[in-house]
């Protein structure tokens, strides 16, 4: 081994003093720049997986709202076809109410209307029969130039009046 050593010219002194060296640095380094980068690897993990944690609650949120969306919609969506259908319901109701209302306000001037007309119509016919009466009465008299005695005289205005009745 001395032989190495003479060959290679390695000072033991020389050796020790750079192996302490070494050493020192290496124990600064690992004090003032391991130390701090491993701190700062921490935190960027840290970081990095609170932003990836945040991320997924962010999308579970996401997913979630978007679910709730859609059953508010689809709700939604429901309510309007309920509340369309009843005020269809109820239009219809409305209209046969209506025609309900309207049939009977006819019902009710066609029935005014026959009775006017009845009413009419039998002042009419008693007006046309007092009318005939004096015509059948005139034209007796004329006729007759008082030959036919009173009694005679109401049978053929009462005939008069039959006939006309009939036709």
């Amino acid at each position: 081994m001395d032989e190495l050593i003479k060959t290679f010219h390695i000072d033991w002194k020389l050796l020790i003093a750079q192996i302490i060296n070494f050493g020192i640095v290496i124990a600064v380094l690992g004090i003032f720049a391991v130390k701090p980068l491993l701190k700062l690897m921490k935190e960027r993990t840290a970081t990095i997986k609170k932003g990836v944690d945040d991320a997924q609650k962010a999308e579970e949120n996401l997913q979630h709202s978007e679910k709730l969306k859609q059953e508010k919609v689809s709700k939604g969506r429901k309510e309007a076809s309920e509340i369309i259908e009843k005020a269809e319901k109820e239009s219809e109701s409305l209209r046969q109410e209506k025609i309900e209302i309207t049939k009977a306000e006819a019902a009710k001037v066609v029935a005014q209307a026959k009775e006017k007309i009845s009413t009419e119509k039998q002042q009419v016919s008693s007006e046309l029969k007092k009318e005939m009466n004096n015509l059948v009465v005139m034209a007796l008299d004329k006729v007759s130039d008082k030959a036919i005695d009173t009694k005679t005289h109401k049978k053929i205005i009462d005939q008069a009046i039959e006939e006309v009745k009939n036709i």
